[in-house]
C-alpha cells in the first residue's frame, strides 16, 4: 500500500506546526530565564531588606532614615549566603550521593526497590519526611523562638506564615506518600506547581528568619566592640553647639545623609535597648575615629604580597 509523502514544513498551510514549536522553544527558555532572574533578584532584595532592618533596628536606628539604595540593600544578602545555600546544597549533595552509590553498588538500588515494595506507603512517607524535615523543623523552631522572645511585627507575620506552610507541606507529603505513592523529588523534576511553591516559599521564609537572627548577632558584636568593623569615635563639637553626647564609649555605625549614626558601647551581653545618637555633620568640628580591635596582620601581609607581585617587573 502506497504511503503519502511527508509534508514539508514550508508547504504546510498557515505555517508548519513544527515551525511554531521551534520558535516557541527559545521563547519559552527566554521567558523561564527572565522569570528566574526576576524571582532571584526580588528574593535577594527581600533578604537584604530583612537583614538591614534587623541589623540597624537592633541598635535602635530606624533604617528608613538612612535612605539606603536598593543595590546596597541587595548586597546585604551576602551576609546570609551561607544560610541561603544550606538546604539546596544538602539536597543536591545527597541526591548526587544516592545516584553515585546506586550506580557503583547495584545492591543499594535493589535494596531500595525491595524496601519500597515491602513497606510501600510507609517507606515513601519516611523518605519524603526526611527530605522536607529541615524546613519543617526550622518552622517549628521559629515558632518556639517567637513565643519565647519578642520579635518585630514583620518577623511575627513571617513566623506565622512559616508555621502554616510547614503544616501544609507536612500534610502534602503524607498525601503524596499514601495517594500517588511518589517521592517529592520526582514531583519537582516533573515541575509540579504545588510542591515547588510550598518548598520555595518555606525555604525563603526560613532564610528570612535566619537572616534576621544573623543580623542581630552581627549588631551585637558591633555593640560590644567585638566586631572587626567596630570603630570608636570622639566628636569635637562646633563652637556654640550644645554637647549632649557622652565623652567616650561611642561606636560609629554609619555616616549617611549628613548625619553620623553612633551607638553607646555595651558590655556583653548587650542591652536589648541600646542608646543611639544622630549627630549632624554641621554640628561637628572634627571627629576622631580609631579601630577598637587590632587590624588583621595576615590580611595586610596578603595585600602587600599581592601588590608586590603587581609592582615587580617580569622579564619578557
Amino acid at each position: 500500500m502506497a504511503r503519502d509523502a511527508p509534508v514539508d514544513d514550508a508547504d504546510a498551510p498557515n505555517g508548519a506546526p513544527y515551525g511554531h514549536i521551534q520558535v516557541l522553544g527559545p521563547a519559552q527558555r527566554f521567558i523561564e530565564a527572565a522569570a528566574i532572574a526576576v524571582v532571584t533578584s526580588t528574593g535577594l532584595y527581600l533578604v537584604g531588606s530583612v537583614y538591614t532592618d534587623a541589623y540597624y533596628g537592633r541598635m535602635s536606628i530606624e533604617v528608613t532614615s538612612l535612605d539606603l539604595s536598593p543595590p546596597f540593600i541587595t548586597l546585604q544578602a551576602a551576609h546570609a549566603l551561607e544560610s541561603l545555600l544550606e538546604y539546596p546544597l544538602a539536597l543536591i549533595f545527597f541526591y548526587l550521593l544516592y545516584r553515585v552509590l546506586t550506580s557503583r553498588i547495584p545492591r543499594l538500588r535493589s535494596w531500595y526497590d525491595r524496601a519500597r515494595q515491602r513497606f510501600g506507603r510507609l517507606f515513601l512517607l519516611i523518605v519524603n519526611v526526611v527530605i522536607v524535615s529541615p524546613l519543617v523543623i526550622a518552622a517549628i523552631e521559629a515558632g518556639i523562638n517567637a513565643g519565647i522572645s519578642s520579635t518585630s511585627s514583620v518577623l511575627s507575620e513571617v513566623t506565622g506564615l512559616m508555621g502554616s506552610l510547614g503544616s501544609l507541606l507536612l500534610f502534602y507529603v503524607i498525601w503524596l506518600s499514601f495517594g500517588p505513592r511518589q517521592v517529592i523529588i520526582a514531583q519537582i523534576r516533573q515541575r509540579k506547581l504545588i510542591p515547588i511553591v510550598l518548598l520555595s516559599a518555606l525555604y525563603l521564609l526560613d532564610a528570612l528568619i535566619a537572616t534576621a537572627n544573623g543580623a542581630a548577632v552581627d549588631a551585637e558584636l558591633l555593640l560590644t566592640g567585638d566586631a572587626d568593623s567596630s570603630i570608636e569615635v570622639v566628636f569635637t563639637m562646633t563652637e556654640g553647639v550644645r554637647n549632649t553626647l557622652p565623652s567616650s564609649g561611642l561606636l560609629l555605625v554609619t555616616a549617611r545623609n549628613g548625619n553620623y549614626y553612633v551607638v553607646e558601647r555595651q558590655d556583653s551581653p548587650p542591652s536589648g535597648r541600646p542608646v543611639a545618637y544622630v549627630v549632624p555633620f554641621d554640628s561637628v568640628d572634627s571627629a576622631r575615629t580609631q579601630r577598637v580591635n587590632e587590624a588583621n596582620p595576615q590580611f595586610e601581609d596578603l595585600v602587600d604580597e599581592i601588590m608586590d607581585e603587581f609592582a615587580t617587573p617580569t622579564a619578557p
